[in-house]
């Protein structure tokens, strides 16, 4: 018993264990993990607040099939804003540079992500849902959309 203990824990798959390769996906869903760790994260009140104290906060989510279009004068009203009670900008400047070009702001609307423009914060950002992985769901295509690589590294 205690050398077939000793092959476990010190044999050549125990050695080997350090060689094998993480799956792509893991190692997406970590990336992705720190990725969004690094974002500026704020609660959703201090968005509303800064609405309600007249701040230019402009809601610029292009329409996607999931989203209709909505003719509505209220689109910045606070109950508006996305459901979920943490809001976000990108800390690093080329992801910013990077949603400067409407294409990448569809593909970011295409993950259910809404995103804001403020004068003074640029891109602010949420998800409006609850209750499920966010990061399946929103983070990982996301990061994916926008093309990063961290995962292979």
């Amino acid at each position: 018993m205690k050398e077939t203990f000793q092959k476990a824990t010190q044999g050549d798959n125990h050695d080997n264990r350090k060689n094998i390769k993480q799956p792509d996906d893991i190692a997406i869903q970590t990336a992705a993990w720190k990725w969004v760790r690094s974002f500026n994260w704020m609660p959703r009140e201090i968005v509303a607040k800064l609405i309600r104290a007249g701040d230019s906060i402009i809601e610029i989510t292009p329409k996607t099939e999931d989203a209709p279009a909505e003719d509505s004068e209220d689109d910045i009203l606070p109950d508006l804003l996305p459901m979920w009670g943490t809001m976000f900008s990108f800390s690093h400047p080329d992801d910013n540079l990077w949603l400067d070009d409407p294409r990448n702001l569809q593909a970011m609307a295409e993950c259910g992500i809404r995103i804001y423009k403020q004068t003074d914060y640029g891109y602010i950002f949420g998800i409006d849902g609850m209750g499920y992985d966010y990061y399946k769901a929103h983070w990982i295509p996301l990061y994916r959309a926008r093309g990063l690589r961290w995962h292979s590294s």
